[in-house]
């Protein structure tokens, strides 16, 4: 078993100073991230001006959601002197599947209460890319120091503020991709889950989905040291998953709401339905061992290789030249309750979880 660590970059000051900081740390990273960018969403023969007038049209948006994060980006912005579209259309690394097809990964999972043998809320997933991004975006943690809220560590990309993560309050979030049944200029998708993180209540983590201007399509796992939820959402609509014990989820919608209006086809990933299979599977996983699921038994489910290589354990398999199929960049467990987080830079079947916590 690899037993690799992620980099670990701090940054504080106010939110401006913050984000300067933190362009001047990885200057280079988001330039070579960029670039890259900006070459695949090229082969939508869209021009680097179109792209960057496209991420131009979310500013007003950022700016309107929340002033201090979009004071963070200008600072990344000055900071790795790069233009502030540029930094924007980081964040629109999800929506940017308007440029291109649909992309099915990751399985997202929490537990709490009845479920786990000492009560404590447990929360996590498979973070499964496409190897070549796994390798361009070079992931890493930031721990954003804040004074004026709860500080928070997240899994991130270079010029990204949050993948995903978990703040000195307990409230993380974890989540995976859906269905794109529309889109609409809005709050890209990992500025809300900066927004999540920078709340010391999940109340008002729920509220910062649910009253946004959303730009995309995503379901969310926010759990807390008491609570877990999952939410489904649209630019248009948000529908609400509470559990007194578990939640498991993949590629697919599975509330009324949404439920119909998909094509599962689509989102099941070829012919071997794989998000139908893991999401069944991890629900199983849970259900099964309700009452007794602890930290090791959470790294155990995530091993798991039913329908391989398109499992939860996600291994990249054989297509055509021009695909490269997908891998678990990361596998993760969030432990609410002791604010630890514990990670394994790859399929959890090849690499060891390793503990991080905010310092």
């Amino acid at each position: 078993m690899k037993n690799d660590r992620l980099k670990k970059i701090e940054i504080s000051g106010d939110p401006f100073e913050r984000g300067k900081e933190y362009g001047n740390k990885v200057k280079r990273e988001i330039e070579n991230f960029v670039d890259y960018l900006l070459e695949e969403l090229a082969e939508s023969d869209q021009s680097d001006r179109d792209i960057l007038d496209h991420s131009h049209k979310y500013i007003p948006f950022i700016e309107d959601y929340s002033e201090p994060i979009y004071e963070e980006l200008k600072g990344v912005a000055e900071g790795s002197e790069r233009k502030l579209e540029e930094i924007v259309l980081i964040s629109l690394h999800e929506e940017r599947r308007s440029f291109s097809d649909l992309a099915q990964s990751c399985t997202t999972f929490a537990v709490t209460g009845g479920a786990t043998g000492d009560g404590s809320n447990l929360m996590g997933q498979t973070w499964d890319i496409t190897p070549e991004l796994c390798e361009k975006a070079d992931p890493f943690l930031l721990q954003v120091n804040r004074e004026e809220g709860p500080s928070f560590l997240s899994y991130t990309y270079p010029g990204m503020m949050a993948g995903a993560g978990l703040n000195e309050e307990g409230i993380g979030v974890s989540w995976n991709s859906v269905p794109r049944l529309n889109f609409d200029y809005g709050v890209p998708t990992y500025v809300l889950i900066e927004n999540i993180l920078r709340q010391d209540k999940i109340g008002d983590a729920l509220s910062a989905v649910l009253q946004a201007k959303r730009a995309g399509c995503f379901n969310f796992v926010i759990g807390g040291p008491e609570e877990i939820y999952s939410v489904e959402a649209t630019p248009d609509e948000v529908d609400v998953i509470y559990s007194r014990k578990s939640i498991g989820h993949a590629n697919h919608y599975v509330t009324d709401k949404f439920r119909d209006r998909q094509d599962l086809g689509q989102a099941g990933g070829r012919s071997s339905a794989s998000s139908t299979i893991r999401h069944n599977r991890i629900n199983r996983l849970l259900r099964e061992n309700e009452g007794n699921i602890d930290l090791d038994l959470l790294k155990k489910f995530t091993r798991d290789h039913v329908n391989f290589p398109q499992s939860i354990c996600r291994h990249p398999e054989p297509l055509d030249e021009d695909e490269q199929g997908f891998i678990s960049c990361a596998t993760w467990i969030i432990d609410n309750t002791n604010k630890d987080w514990w990670i394994a830079t790859g399929p959890a079947c090849e690499y060891e979880f390793v503990r991080y916590s905010i310092d």
